[in-house]
């Protein structure tokens, strides 16, 4: 089972320390992750797209989920960090047929400059976690 905490939390236990480089497609697989996420060329069984493509845009949400979004630690010990953007971000596809509005960003590899990378995801699985730490809602 996941575990989510508050950002202040997630600092504090120094589980945070997120990269946000200048070139968010500096390397081949964040290029390829950006493309996928924005304007994908290769056909997927799942895949959330974001509805603005725009770079500036991609690495504003990466800016806001690493600077205010919780983290989660998931199944496989993995850190993300996820935040409500509170609109609609993206949408979710199912071999090719629109199945769920997104309106929340998971970064993912948030620590490493050379693959950190986001996508458009659904809060309702996470809206009504709370803090592992201080068990405040760690969407609110």
């Amino acid at each position: 089972m996941a575990e989510y905490y508050c950002h202040k939390c997630a600092l504090e236990l120094h589980l945070l320390s997120p990269a946000v480089p200048d070139n968010l497609t500096a390397t081949q697989y964040q290029l390829d992750k950006f493309i996928k996420h924005t304007a994908p060329t290769d056909p997927y069984d799942i895949i959330s797209i974001f509805s603005d493509p725009a770079k500036e845009t991609y690495r504003n949400y990466i800016i806001n989920t690493s600077g205010s979004g919780c983290l989660q630690i998931d199944d496989r010990g993995r850190r993300n960090l996820i935040w409500v953007a509170g609109k609609e971000v993206g949408a979710t596809f199912e071999n090719g047929i629109f199945t769920i509005p997104n309106d929340s960003i998971k970064v993912v590899l948030h620590n490493n400059e050379f693959k950190i990378h986001s996508y458009p995801t659904l809060s309702d699985p996470i809206e009504t976690k709370r803090c592992k730490r201080c068990n405040q809602l760690v969407i609110y």
